[in-house]
């Protein structure tokens, strides 16, 4: 199991990176035709909003929360006697596992909902938008798996979402 995980959240490493670099390419073609040649490259802007930033934000969303890059407010927290941080690191846990499971649920119904819509990219209206939001629910829904498994080890303080602790002051 964990070694599918980690081949899922690989997949969507590379694509989250992969989004990025062509939104590098896309933009600066973009901006060089726009100012060079006076030809900007048509539907540019909405492949990139449209499609490649939410590729980039949810797909990379497995590897912000692998390597601790959630924010968290710890200073109430880092002050509390043992036994109450524990109980309050549950809780945050979960609540961040339910409520990102929410938002899978959500985005899902409202993809489907685009998706059936029938909207179009505003600039190149051959290209359906629906699809685009099919990569929040993807992104999410590891993400919640994720954070799933790590509530078992809340307990040993081995769970990603308090990998890095906060300052000492």
């Amino acid at each position: 199991m964990k070694r599918l995980l980690n081949f899922c959240e690989n997949v969507l490493t590379y694509a989250a990176v992969s989004s990025v670099f062509i939104i590098m390419l896309l933009t600066t073609a973009d901006a060089m035709g726009r100012y060079l040649f006076n030809r900007p490259i048509t539907g540019a802007f909405d492949i990139t909003t449209n499609y490649l930033i939410v590729a980039s934000v949810f797909l990379g969303m497995t590897a912000a929360y692998r390597n601790g890059g959630f924010i968290r407010v710890t200073f109430l927290a880092d002050h509390l006697p043992r036994l109450l941080k524990l109980i309050v690191n549950h809780l945050v846990q979960l609540v961040s596992m339910l409520y990102c499971a929410f938002l899978v649920f959500a985005s899902f119904k409202h993809a489907i909902r685009a998706l059936a819509i029938g909207t179009k990219l505003s600039a190149i209206q051959m290209i359906p938008q629906g699809p685009a939001y099919f990569l929040v629910p993807v992104g999410l829904s590891l993400a919640s798996l994720m954070m799933l498994i790590d509530l078992a080890k809340v307990r040993k303080g081995k769970s990603t979402l308090f990998q890095q602790e906060s300052p000492t002051t």
